[in-house]
Formats: C-alpha cells, structure tokens, sequence
C-alpha cells in the first residue's frame, strides 16, 4: 500500500480567498473545523444509541470512542481560536 502524499497548498504566493467575512481564511477554516467537529460529535451520540438499540456493544463502543475523538478536536480548535481571537483583539488594540 502506498503512503499518503501531503497534501500541497493550491493558493498562490500572495493570493487572497475572500470568505465574504471579516475573519482570515484560517480563522474561517478552524470555525469550520470546530462545527463539523460538533457535528460529528452529535451524530456519534445518535450511532451510540442505535449500536445499544441493537445490542452491539462492540459499535457502541466505537462510537462513543469517535464522539470523544470528535469532542477533544472542537475542545482544541475552540481554545486555538480563543487564543488567535485574543491576539488579534491585542494587535487591534495596539494600533489604535
């Protein structure tokens, strides 16, 4: 089986994608990332209780294991937003 390659940048040195937003492109991308991350962490809840609907205690392990993957990955994106939200409320600040 082949490893996977990294994945390249397609954006352009100097290049700007307009999210219609105020935010940067990545502080877009990690609210993003913290949604579907609290997406998936609340489909997992419903998996969980169909696994033990049908007496798969196996799924509903794996599920709950999932929903708290899931958790600790928007638990990280929201404290790294928080952070990146500050330092730029202190740059902000700075300036003016």
């Amino acid at each position: 089986m082949n490893e996977l390659e990294p994945r390249s940048s397609t954006r352009r040195e100097g290049t700007h994608k307009d999210t219609g937003t105020a935010e940067t492109d990545e502080n877009y991308d990690l609210v993003s990332v913290l949604y579907h991350c609290l997406k998936a962490a609340d489909a997992c809840t419903q998996y969980i209780a169909d696994a033990e609907d049908a007496g798969d205690d196996e799924l509903a392990e794996f599920f709950e294991s999932a929903r708290q993957v899931q958790n600790r990955l928007a638990s990280d994106a929201r404290a790294l937003l928080v952070e990146r939200m500050s330092d730029a409320r202190a740059a902000s600040d700075e300036e003016g």
